[in-house]
């Protein structure tokens, strides 16, 4: 009887032991080394790119994708808005520190 039980028991794990496997899907990301050499500085809305000097109008006002900082040669572009004589309004930095 002992001996029915063992092979009973063996045969059950020899069945379940496929089974058991993982079975994981390898994924791989796939990245395109020459778009991002060749991009540059992009400005992004509604999951398009833009470049830099694109107009976009959003409402009742034009934003352009222009530098962030322009003195800078290599700076991010970001959206700004345009005035009412077309040039580019920054957004104006704080002159002070202030700690709460």
């Amino acid at each position: 009887m002992r001996h029915i039980m063992v092979l009973f028991i063996f045969l059950i794990a020899l069945t379940l032991a496929p089974s058991s496997y993982a079975k994981t899907l390898k994924t791989h990301s796939v990245i395109d080394a020459n778009e991002i050499i060749n991009r540059g500085d992009i400005c992004w809305y509604d999951n398009k790119r833009y470049s830099e000097g694109a107009l976009l109008q959003v409402q009742s006002f034009i934003l352009v994708c222009a530098p962030s900082n322009p003195q800078h040669i290599n700076s991010g572009l970001i959206w700004l808005k345009l005035d009412k004589k077309g040039k580019a309004v920054y957004p104006t930095k704080p002159k002070t520190i202030t700690v709460n």
